[in-house]
C-alpha cells in the first residue's frame, strides 16, 4: 500500500502528464496574450515552479480523498501566478489567462468531471463529508454534506478549504478566489446546476455549494463576471 510519504512520487508520472497539457494550454493563450518571446521566456519558469511546490503538497488522504486532485490541478494555477506575478504582470491578467486554461481543459474533457448528481456519488460525498469532519488532515477541506429537498439535488457547506490553505502559505491569497470561480466552469460542462452565494476565499463565512442537475449555473464571484 503507498503510504503517507510517498503517494505523491508514485502518482508524480499521472501528475505530470496532467501538468504538460495544462501547459500546453497556458502556452497557447500566453503567446496569444503576449507574444512567442514572453511565452518561451515564461514555461520552463513555470514547469520549474511546478516542480517545487509539487515537492510541497499536503498529503490529504490520497486516492481516499477525491479533493487530492483538486490541490494537484490547484498546483499548477499556482505555479502559473507565482511566474507570471515575477514578470510584473497584474492579478487581473494572471487569474483570467488561469480561468481560460481550466476552461479550456475542462471543455476538452468533460469526462473527468464526477457525476456529481448521480445519487450513487452523492452517497460517496456524504461518506468523504463525514471523514473530513473529523480533521485528520490539518490542510485537508472540512464541509457538511446537506439533504436535499425540492429545491437542490444536495449540498455540501466548507468551512475550511485546502486550496486557500496551501495558497496562503505562498502568499497568494489574492489568486484564490480565480479557483473559487473556475467551478462555474465544471458546473456548466458537467451540467450540474451549482448556486453558490459566498466562498471563504472571498471573505464568507463558508462555501455554500448547492447542486441541481439540469439547472443554470448561478455562482457569485468577486473577479469572474458573467450574465
Amino acid at each position: 500500500m503507498v503510504g503517507q510519504m510517498d503517494y505523491y512520487e508514485s502518482k508524480k508520472s499521472d501528475f505530470f502528464t496532467q501538468f504538460n497539457e495544462f501547459c500546453n494550454i497556458v502556452g497557447i493563450l500566453i503567446e496569444g496574450e503576449y507574444d512567442a518571446e514572453f511565452k518561451n521566456i515564461v514555461m520552463g519558469e513555470i514547469k520549474g515552479e511546478y516542480e517545487s511546490i509539487f515537492e510541497e503538497l499536503p498529503y490529504i488522504g490520497g486516492e481516499g480523498n477525491s479533493l487530492t486532485s483538486d490541490l494537484v490541478s490547484a498546483a499548477q494555477s499556482l505555479a502559473l501566478y507565482k511566474v507570471l506575478k515575477r514578470h510584473h504582470r497584474s492579478l487581473e491578467e494572471i487569474g483570467r489567462l488561469a480561468y481560460q486554461a481550466e476552461e479550456e481543459y475542462l471543455t476538452n474533457n468533460r469526462d473527468l468531471i464526477p457525476p456529481m448528481t448521480n445519487p450513487k456519488y452523492i452517497f460517496y460525498v456524504k461518506r468523504a463529508a463525514e471523514e473530513s469532519l473529523k480533521k485528520r488532515y490539518p490542510e485537508d477541506w472540512v464541509y457538511e454534506f446537506i439533504e436535499g429537498n425540492e429545491e437542490f439535488d444536495f449540498g455540501t457547506y466548507f468551512t475550511e478549504c485546502g486550496i486557500q490553505k496551501f495558497f496562503r502559505e505562498h502568499d497568494a491569497d489574492e489568486f484564490t478566489p480565480y479557483l473559487c470561480a473556475m467551478d462555474m466552469i465544471m458546473s456548466e460542462c458537467g451540467n450540474l446546476g451549482l448556486e453558490r452565494t459566498q466562498t471563504l476565499a472571498e471573505g464568507g463565512e463558508m462555501c455554500d455549494f448547492q447542486y441541481k442537475g439540469g439547472r443554470k449555473t448561478k455562482v457569485a464571484s468577486t473577479v469572474i463576471k458573467k450574465d
